[in-house]
Parts: C-alpha cells; structure tokens; sequence
C-alpha cells in the first residue's frame, strides 16, 4: 500500500503528529513538515500532499482564529475530526536537572497553560517564547545550554535524542485540541456526520436570527455558531457553524439551501465528516 502524504505545520513528536496518527490509523503516512498553516494547506491545493491535519480548536484557549481565517480562504474540505489530549513537559539536555534550569523556552500557548508549574520551579527560570514547538527544540539545541529546557510533548525528546525532566506540566489536565483533517475533495460520511459552514448574512435587524430560524423550524441542532470580523470590511462578520447532520440528510441540505437562497450573501460548505472524539 502506497503511503498517503499529511501536511503538517511544526516538528515531529509535537502533539500534531498523534493527531495524525488519530486521522489514519490504519494507513501507512508520510508526515511532510512546514513552517506555517499556510504553507500545509497549500500543499494541499496544489497537490504536493493528499491531506493537511491543522488544529482549530483548544479547549482551554478557544478557536484558532487564524487557522478559521484560512480555512474560508483555501478551497479544502473538512473530511475529518479528531480531539488529541494535550501534555505537556520539561525537556532539556541529557545532562540537565530540574534544580539547574534557568531558562524555559516555550510558545505561547504551552505557556499559557504550563505558568504555574513554570513559577513553581525551584530556579525561577526565565522565559523565552517562540513560534511553535520546532522553535523550542532549534533554541534548546543551538543554546546547548544544561540550564536551559524547554515545554513541549514527550515524544519531541524521543525524537531528538533529549531527555524529559518532569512529565505532565500543565496546569490544567483537561486540556483538549480538536483537529480537522482536509482535503481537495469532499466525503459522504453517512447518517452520523457533521456539517461546518461559513456564511455572512445582511446588515439589518433580525438577519442573524432569520438565518438561525432555517435549522430550528427542522429541529437540527447547531452544535456551534462563531462569528468572526470580516478582515477588508470593518466591524462585518462572517460566521461559521457547526450542524448535526450530513449535507446528504435532505432536512440539512433543504436548511442549508434555504439559508443561501434567502439569508446569506455569501456562503460555503467546509465539509461533511464524522468527528472522531475517541
């Protein structure tokens, strides 16, 4: 069996990598790495690589706007979905210790969610951030340093030979990232899948609501609704929705068809999947 080719943005053994493994289990893959989400959708689209996995959703910080923004951009179906647990800890150098760490590299996100333990530390480190968790290991690595460590998964340090000082540093163990998987082509998932669109509506009272109205009078369920800011018009919204049904279900193709007939100036279906919360 040919091996299918992933997109990804970031390092292997960063938290991405097991979603991938999630997306496929029982397929031989290629994980092919990239520096930005951009640059793993676009591979996509022109066909370097069959599929691109990109987390949208953190369940401690909320929706990856940018990577939403992105997704109304790039003509990709969303054909898959799956929640990967996120832990997060200490690496450094082999030779490191706890009692010697000075410096703590980390981006963003990891550090919003591991400061705690970060204060806790008995060297009161400093903190570097940087983009993503390819960032931390190219600084761990450059700076050679045994004071200096760094937050990410376990499975970097097995990667790149480095050592896990201490496991399970959030703060917070409920801490969930939902991925979508997609593609250039879209899927039927059959009667047990979802549907995301991103729709703008008029400028007038009610609109918002008016569209709403299209799911509620066939009693489907909109399992989430966010707006975001339309980037080239100020203070406009675009807004994505999440819908319990397949666009195959005629009840959510007659909603969907309705609201972009009589309620949406502009719309798009992101895709029908199954979302794989196991």
């Amino acid at each position: 069996m040919n091996k299918i080719r992933v997109a990804i943005q970031g390092i292997q053994g960063a938290h991405t990598s097991t979603a991938v493994e999630k997306a496929f289990p029982n397929t031989p893959v290629e994980i092919v790495l990239f520096s930005t989400y951009e640059k793993a959708f676009e591979a996509v689209e022109k066909k370097t690589c069959d599929f691109a996995v990109i987390p949208m959703e953190n369940s401690m910080q909320g929706s990856i706007h940018s990577n939403y923004y992105l997704l109304a951009r790039k003509f990709l179906y969303i054909i898959g979905e799956v929640y990967v647990p996120i832990h997060y800890s200490l690496i450094g150098l082999p030779e490191a210790t706890i009692e010697e760490v000075n410096l703590v590299i980390a981006h963003p996100g990891a550090l919003d969610i591991c400061m705690g333990y970060i204060e806790s530390m008995p060297g009161k480190p400093n903190i570097e951030t940087v983009y993503d968790s390819a960032g931390s290991v190219e600084l761990l690595m450059n700076l050679a340093n045994p004071e200096t460590a760094m937050i990410g998964s376990s499975a970097l340090a097995t990667y790149h030979n480095l050592e896990v000082l201490d496991e399970n540093v959030e703060d917070n163990a409920n801490n969930i990232t939902r991925y979508n998987v997609f593609s250039r082509e879209p899927v039927n998932p059959g009667p047990d899948g979802k549907t995301t669109i991103v729709f703008t509506t008029h400028h007038k009272p009610g609109a918002l609501l008016n569209a709403m109205k299209v799911f509620a009078d066939r009693n489907i369920d909109l399992t989430k609704i966010e707006s975001r800011p339309l980037p080239d018009d100020p203070y406009e919204y675009m807004f994505y929705a999440d819908i319990s049904g397949p666009i195959s279900d005629p009840k959510v193709k007659e909603a969907i068809d309705e609201l972009e007939i009589y309620h949406a100036p502009w719309l798009r279906i992101l895709g029908s999947y199954i979302s794989s919360k196991d």
